[in-house]
């Protein structure tokens, strides 16, 4: 049986190819905090572009550390941070799109 709610929010696993030498990737899973947008919502902010998503969707994370090994704070700074790097930004997009229709991805 399917329950009607509202704006599911959920975690999710999420898979970041850092690009490294060798035309290789590094694979790096994080859990994403996502509130899974109706489609009306993510038609309105998807005219301002993915960052916008982004920033509506997430709000908070796991397995993220700062360049010490230490915890990086889930803060506004600190993902817009994240979201200048082309392949952070991508993985977190598909991340979310896949949550949205409930597709993990499988390593």
């Amino acid at each position: 049986m399917f329950t009607v709610m509202n704006n599911p929010i959920v975690w999710w696993p999420v898979v970041i190819n850092m690009p490294i030498d060798g035309g290789e990737t590094s694979k790096h899973e994080v859990s994403l905090h996502f509130e899974i947008l109706t489609e009306d919502e993510y038609d309105e902010i998807a005219v301002k572009g993915e960052k916008a998503i982004l920033k509506r969707v997430i709000n908070a994370w796991k397995h993220i550390d700062d360049i010490d090994k230490k915890p990086l704070e889930f803060t506004e700074a600190n993902l817009d941070m994240l979201l200048k790097k082309t392949f952070v930004h991508r993985s977190f997009m598909v991340g979310y799109l896949n949550a949205a229709i409930g597709e993990v991805v499988k390593n």
